[in-house]
């Protein structure tokens, strides 16, 4: 499978314990290759991780791990005493989840959970400073609202939504309720869609009131 042959490459040709090496090689990988796989990507990931570094999460919850690219970009950057809950309903996924964020010597900072949100979500027990939703498009905006209806999203909580241009047509609820609700200070970034560079694709990053 495709998961199996990025971890065997990046096993092959990254750096260990390094995580920059790793998401490096997992973006050649990409591009030699041909292959496309639905990660953040480098030059939005460029934009969460600014996001990151000024917001200084403790507590980072992620919807979507796939082949935990985000997961590892995410975790390289919070400082070494906070923790990223990264929530995937395929086994697969979060097996190679794992086997790379070991690789990358970052496992002390992340808790992988299997499962959908809607199972995962009610048995979290802590506040989330920065919220990565990467999932299922059709899932964005009732997850959002069963982390706000559990009291996980608080106020100056930062919700940060990938996909939201090439999928702008699936996310007019989403955006009316981030940006018309009155709940959220919404704003939305441009870029192009992991590794195409002639597809536009956003962001949407929303500051809890």
């Amino acid at each position: 499978m495709l998961m199996r042959q990025t971890l065997d490459y990046v096993f092959s040709n990254a750096e260990r314990n390094n995580p920059k090496s790793i998401l490096q090689t997992i973006d050649n990988f990409v591009l030699e290759s041909g292959q496309f796989l639905m990660n953040v990507g480098p030059e939005k990931g460029e934009i969460l991780k600014n996001h990151l570094l000024k917001s200084e999460p403790n507590n980072v919850i992620e919807l979507g791990t796939f082949i935990g690219y985000s997961a590892v970009l995410i975790s390289s950057t919070i400082g070494e005493k906070s923790q990223l809950t990264s929530i995937d309903s395929d086994i697969h996924s979060i097996e190679i989840a794992k086997e790379l964020i070991n690789f990358a010597g970052l496992d002390h900072k992340v808790n992988l959970m299997h499962g959908s949100a809607e199972e995962i979500i009610p048995k979290l027990n802590f506040n989330a400073d920065f919220v990565f939703i990467d999932h299922a498009k059709k899932k964005y905006l009732s997850d959002l609202k069963l982390l706000e209806s559990k009291g996980i999203i608080v106020k100056n909580s930062v919700v940060f939504a990938d996909n939201v241009g090439i999928f702008k047509d699936e996310m007019a609820e989403y955006f009316d309720h981030v940006r018309e609700s009155g709940e959220y200070l919404s704003q939305n970034f441009s870029s192009k869609l992991e590794y195409r560079n002639n597809i536009y694709d956003a962001v949407e990053i929303s500051i809890k009131n």
